[in-house]
């Protein structure tokens, strides 16, 4: 396929104009506006009581009765205690005015098959039926909004959705936006094409209702996002399926929530004399208050800062950071270095453009333009194509670092890289945000770049970061969706030792996988790199397992490599391969 060529710097504004020209108006749904899931006074009183251990727990409940009936009942226990109910009374309050939501309903997707055709392209027995039992899992985590989610919206947190679709599995009963991609992958390497678009049209009817896709499906996660990965769902889709007529359907809304991001989430930087526009993650700033779903901790946390107005920052940071799906991690801790890494208080998303944010962006404008031309419409596709062009050439100036070899976070107030190893250093060539001539220099620099940072060294996965916070998103948890970038990142690039070090990444994490699921007969939200196959930890929340995108990543890898991949339980080739360079 002719791309237009554009010189290396272009500046931003025209291009912009051009994509202007076919943008459509639309409105977008910013924040909660409910007074009993997302702000006032009963929600506070409620969290900071613990009436349950979770915060999710109390804002996933279903009112027993409309909001302002339960309100009054509300308003008349303050009365009624002088404004200072016990956690007794509390509880009490909460038993006689909601009860557990029943807005899902068990649902077994119609295109289910205990037995695709994937099975018999991976050779090793152990690791075929491995593979079986997880595919056996989607059975399990199949889910469908009841009726009267739509026929009492007030009376839930839930966002209604018109498809049966996977969660994610344990607290996490909603639709996530990134987990979705990882889970499609695996839909449709199972043949389960149904499930998928159904999943994909979820997803798609959001942006319609909302103007964008929230973090999840429920009204608290309003007013944020989370990676941009709806434009790459609806590819895999359409590269499994080629229903062009589909894809003419949904063109429209997929431009629309690219044009989210370009309204809400650009921020300009100057680089060696030019300026460049990129994005960063951003909650809306007519949220107030901390996160309904973590409501003791963001206000627990916040009781450290001397002033209101920086308490509130504290929870727009803390809304900014959630959007990117890594929450939380040392990447967005200003203070993050070896001697010092800092804590929550010290979260400023805001001011960092990420690498894996504007990798995932790039590509999805590249996808929209290859939308806009298997539809024969080459005019709007050249205005998505020169908008990627623009996008790719400000990623190569901004965060690549050619003394290091890596693409490096960049800090916009500092104007400085982050200089941190995180596996997201591989998303420019996971998500196609190079030039193609130059993926293997890429690789071949990558390649270099991680086996000198220590990173590789673990025999259960790469860990999120070196840097042992506590939180989640940092040593030693090994997460599923960065196993996938990384691995894909090195596969991808076309470089043959960035090749072979994916394949063993893969090796050392398939094996993890199985270890895990031979011992505990569950797939985890996260993994120890440290203890292969043992549960990550840390964050705000105990160990989940099901669990989607996990099972994604595993089927992924064993798709791509299973045919030579053998179960080895010796020491990973990866870690000898890495000891013998070193």
């Amino acid at each position: 396929m002719l791309k237009m060529r554009l010189p290396r710097y272009v500046p931003l504004y025209p291009v912009l104009g051009l994509l202007g020209a076919c943008a459509q108006a639309f409105r977008v749904i910013p924040v909660c506006n409910s007074s009993i899931y997302c702000t006032g006074e009963l929600l506070h009183k409620v969290q900071l009581a613990r009436v349950f251990p979770d915060s999710k727990t109390f804002v996933d409940l279903k009112l027993i009765r409309p909001e302002n009936e339960t309100l009054a009942y509300f308003a008349k226990l303050m009365h009624d205690t002088h404004r200072n109910p016990t956690r007794e009374q509390l509880a009490s309050f909460v038993d006689n005015n909601f009860e557990d939501g029943n807005e899902l309903e068990e649902w077994k997707p119609p295109d289910f098959n205990p037995d695709p055709p994937m099975l018999n392209t991976i050779t090793d027995l152990k690791l075929r039926q491995f593979a079986k039992s997880v595919i056996s899992i989607w059975a399990k985590l199949g889910r469908k909004v009841g009726p009267d989610v739509m026929q009492e919206p007030d009376r839930y947190s839930f966002l209604y959705v018109p498809n049966g679709f996977i969660v994610p599995g344990g607290r996490f009963k909603e639709i996530y936006y990134w987990d979705s991609f990882w889970v499609i992958r695996g839909l449709l390497l199972s043949n389960m094409t149904q499930t998928a678009k159904g999943m994909i049209e979820n997803l798609l009817h959001l942006v319609e209702k909302l103007g964008y896709v929230p973090n999840g499906s429920r009204n608290y996660y309003l007013g944020r996002s989370q990676p941009p990965l709806l434009a790459a769902m609806v590819g895999s889709y359409f590269a499994a399926t080629g229903d062009l007529a589909w894809l003419e359907q949904t063109i429209l809304t997929v431009e629309k929530e690219l044009q989210y991001w370009l309204d809400k989430k650009k921020v300009t930087v100057k680089v060696n004399g030019k300026q460049y526009v990129l994005l960063r993650y951003l909650a809306d700033r007519k949220s107030k208050g901390p996160r309904p779903e973590s409501y003791y901790e963001d206000y627990t946390n916040a009781r450290s800062l001397p002033t209101d107005d920086m308490r509130e920052d504290f929870y727009y940071e803390m809304k900014s950071a959630a959007e990117s799906g890594w929450d939380f991690s040392s990447r967005w801790f200003v203070t993050a270095h070896s001697e010092i890494i800092g804590n929550l208080t010290d979260v400023h998303a805001s001011r960092i453009l990420p690498v894996d944010l504007n990798a995932i962006f790039a590509g999805a404008l590249e996808l929209a333009g290859d939308f806009r031309n298997r539809l024969k419409d080459r005019r709007e596709a050249q205005k998505w194509w020169s908008l990627a062009k623009y996008w790719r050439n400000a990623i190569e100036n901004v965060l690549w670092d050619p003394n290091d070899g890596v693409w490096y976070d960049y800090d916009a107030q500092a104007m400085s890289p982050r200089r941190h190893f995180y596996p997201s250093c591989a998303t420019p060539l996971w998500a196609g945000a190079i030039e193609k001539y130059d993926a293997p220099r890429y690789g071949s620099k990558l390649v270099r770049y991680l086996l000198s940072s220590g990173a590789l060294n673990y025999p259960g996965g790469v860990p999120a970061s070196i840097l042992h916070s506590g939180e989640q998103w940092d040593y030693p948890n090994a997460w599923p969706p960065l196993q996938s970038i990384l691995i894909g990142g090195l596969d991808m690039s076309g470089d043959e030792e960035a090749m072979r070090l994916a394949r063993e990444q893969a090796q050392l994490w398939i094996r993890a996988n199985y270890i895990g699921y031979s011992n505990w007969q569950k797939m985890f939200e996260k993994y120890s790199a440290v203890q292969p196959g043992h549960h990550g930890g840390g964050g705000e929340y105990g160990v989940q397992d099901g669990f989607g995108w996990t099972n994604g990543v595993a089927l992924e890898l064993l798709h791509r490599y299973g045919k030579d991949m053998k179960f080895d339980d010796k020491l990973p080739t990866a870690l000898r391969y890495v000891r013998l360079v070193k």
